[in-house]
């Protein structure tokens, strides 16, 4: 049958306003009935209950559905609900953070069909951010600091930074954001700007972390600081010295008159080299090892334990002889601390290395009989030796005087 002209106006007009309306409708096309619904839960939301409204009408905008003529079948997730009301419906603890679909069916008296869907998210978990930089240990004026949300948080304002007294990111400690750095690297969901840290302080500490609850998520979840929200930023101008020592004894002597401090070992569970650090490198054990030189044997890391890269220790193999006077060196020059000041030049170390036991010899300037009641004894090493004294020397027939 031929729809009159004002009839097909009429017709298209309703058409549009239904498909204007209603998200996702899976059939209308020449059904004498019409589905709209006039309220329904928005495509985000961080509530578990939502409330459809609806209507059935006809082309001719009458209602469909009067005194209650019609069969209407629900859907929720490909779930049949029980009862499904003319009108409106409640639906109430919904599972959260899933999107969810309604399928609303209805079939009148005369035998007229027609369905309509609707899906909509349940999101009930606030967004966070990651503030993070890719030097938290510095001796830089500035450095690039990065906010990673875990989605966009664009409602009640968003993330700013204006200046100074309006800026979404609190700094404890001597150093400020630069707000004319801000800047956007992925919309919504990332930024960078710059920390400027102060030049007159040597050292120091300086806490950034996000306000809370700036702002909103889609679904209306209040931003929330989490664990990753703040980060810490050392900054640290000093030099990074270091110590380069050894296990090995020390033992006090006079050569000449002049009071020295001499190493040395005859024991190989002594020969190991310690490298201290005042701060943390950023060096492995295998470049630290490569910057040791030894002039006899070779160098093995002994532990994996570096304190925080500060301190490593090495021991000293394959000495071929039984005497040697070691010589351990360190390139400094080679090495950086975490802050990126290089390491300060350090003394050599050396110590003397002899497990071959010394000779010894005694002799006297008497006469082999002699009426003498003192005679003079002369002990000679054929090498230095340390901790000779009376109390190891045996005296039989006569006692020990004196030592010189």
């Amino acid at each position: 049958m031929a729809i009159p002209e004002m009839g097909l106006f009429k017709f298209l007009k309703l058409s549009f306003f239904v498909a204007a309306t209603v998200v996702g409708a899976l059939n209308f096309t020449e059904s004498a009935v019409y589905i709209h619904f006039d309220q329904t839960p928005p495509p985000w939301s961080r509530f578990s209950t939502s409330i459809f409204r609806y209507s059935f009408e006809r082309p001719d905008g009458s209602k469909a559905c009067r005194n209650n003529s019609c069969s209407i079948y629900c859907e929720l997730d490909g779930q049949r609900l029980k009862p499904c009301h003319v009108g409106n419906l409640v639906l109430k603890n919904l599972t959260a953070n899933r999107k969810h679909n309604f399928l609303l069916n209805v079939t009148t008296h005369n035998g007229d069909k027609n369905s309509s869907a609707y899906s909509w998210f349940i999101d009930t978990i606030p967004p966070t951010a990651k503030i993070s930089s890719e030097q938290n240990y510095t001796n830089a004026k500035k450095i690039t600091v990065d906010i990673t949300f875990s989605e966009a948080c664009t409602r009640h304002g968003g993330f700013s930074c204006l200046n100074s007294s309006n800026c979404d990111v609190i700094v404890d400690g001597p150093a400020h954001v630069q707000p004319s750095s801000l800047s956007t690297i992925e919309p919504n969901i990332k930024y960078s700007f710059l920390l400027v840290l102060p030049f007159k302080s040597i050292y120091g500490r300086v806490v950034v972390t996000l306000a809370d609850e700036f702002c909103k998520d889609r679904a209306g979840n209040k931003f929330t600081r989490s664990n990753t929200s703040t980060i810490i930023i050392h900054f640290d101008r000093r030099p990074v010295l270091v110590d380069l020592w050894s296990s090995v004894p020390s033992y006090e002597l006079e050569i000449n008159g002049v009071p020295r401090t001499v190493f040395a070992t005859n024991g190989t569970e002594d020969l190991e080299v310690y490298v201290d650090f005042s701060i943390p490198v950023i060096n492995s054990t295998e470049q630290i090892l490569n910057a040791l030189d030894v002039n006899f044997g070779s160098l093995i890391p002994v532990n994996q334990r570096t304190h925080g890269n500060s301190r490593f220790a090495f021991k000293l193999k394959n000495i071929a002889s039984k005497t040697e006077i070691i010589t351990v060196k360190l390139q400094a020059s080679l090495l950086i601390g975490r802050t990126g000041t290089p390491v300060s030049p350090v003394n050599s170390l050396t110590f003397l290395y002899d497990c071959k036991k010394p000779g010894i010899g005694l002799s006297t300037s008497s006469e082999n009989v002699t009426k003498d009641s003192n005679i003079n004894i002369v002990v000679e090493f054929t090498k230095p030796v340390f901790g000779f004294g009376a109390s190891v020397v045996e005296v039989n027939g006569g006692r020990l005087i004196r030592q010189v």
